[in-house]
């Protein structure tokens, strides 16, 4: 009989930590959520390397802009990224170039000069810039 109510007591003790453990686990899980959420709603532009390297690599591929996946790892990598963003911001370039054909055409004009100057960054060539095209200032 005594070792029933020590076995009682043990287990009522065990279960009130269980709990305990439960809510401070669950109170922690909420509050790393909102920090991840908070952090994750701030919206950062990529840096101008990193959008020079997505640009030349969908201008250069402008036939088929669809990156396989060891594609979007490589541009990942090199523009300090996440594979998904290199994957949404295709997915908005294509969307953007759809709707206004006429810019993205010089753009693209742009990005070709710049790749027969050998000032292509996706080609990871350590090629120094040559003089900027003419029609450089007009496109901002």
């Amino acid at each position: 009989k005594e070792i029933e109510r020590m076995v009682q007591i043990i287990h009522r003790k065990f279960s009130s930590i269980q709990m305990q453990l439960k809510q401070s686990t669950c109170e922690a899980v909420m509050i790393l959520r909102s920090r991840f959420l908070d952090a994750r709603r701030k919206r950062r532009n990529f840096s101008k390397q990193a959008s020079e390297i997505l640009n030349e690599y969908f201008y250069s591929h402008l036939s088929n802009p669809y990156p396989s996946e060891e594609a979007k790892e490589e541009l990942a990598r090199k523009c300090g990224i996440t594979v998904s963003q290199v994957s949404n911001w295709f997915g908005n370039k294509r969307i953007r170039y759809k709707k206004n054909i006429g810019k993205a055409q010089e753009e693209a004009n742009l990005y070709a000069a710049k790749k027969a100057a050998g000032a292509s960054p996706y080609s990871g060539t350590a090629t120094p810039m040559m003089s900027p095209a003419p029609n450089q200032d007009s496109l901002g």
